[in-house]
């Protein structure tokens, strides 16, 4: 996925604290200004220590700021471990979605093979920011790296 493109078009499943229901990225984020962050893992090093928790504390700063009107976590662990850590973060601003199915993985082409750490195939640590469905920025991280997309990084360059 690059500049330019539309998000994928899929259904994913969204988890809160009102419990999990399906929902369809294009019906969800039409007419919108969203930050996604891609991760890797629930519950991994990167993702549950350095990565999230900044944008859990930041979000209402970064909402106001950047003019967005949702931010939200995309992660292929299923929403049951999605569910689990998303209440082990905390409340936020933040909307956690499951791509379970790998589906909006695949059709993004936002895929690391993460076998030396037993995690198989997952979505590449990036974030991305959308206007009305259109990607306006892409910010990747290189394999093994953590710069790029932290919460400061993020609220510097989008």
């Amino acid at each position: 996925m690059k500049k330019g493109e539309l998000i994928p078009n899929v259904n994913l499943r969204l988890v809160s604290s009102d419990g999990m229901k399906d929902i369809n990225l294009h019906d969800n984020f039409k007419n919108k200004r969203v930050l996604i962050i891609c991760i890797p893992g629930a519950f991994t090093s990167t993702c549950h220590i350095q990565h999230l928790p900044p944008f859990i504390t930041g979000s209402e700063k970064i909402i106001k700021e950047k003019k967005l009107d949702i931010i939200c976590c995309i992660t292929t662990n299923d929403p049951y471990v999605l569910d689990l850590w998303r209440k082990e973060l905390g409340d936020s601003s933040i909307k956690y979605f499951s791509d379970g199915n790998e589906e909006f993985m695949k059709l993004s082409k936002l895929e690391r093979e993460y076998k030396s750490n037993f995690m198989g195939t997952r979505l590449v640590r990036s974030v991305i920011l959308l206007e009305n469905l259109e990607v306006i920025k892409m910010i990747s991280e290189d394999p093994g790296e953590f710069k790029k997309t932290s919460f400061e990084a993020i609220l510097s360059s989008i």
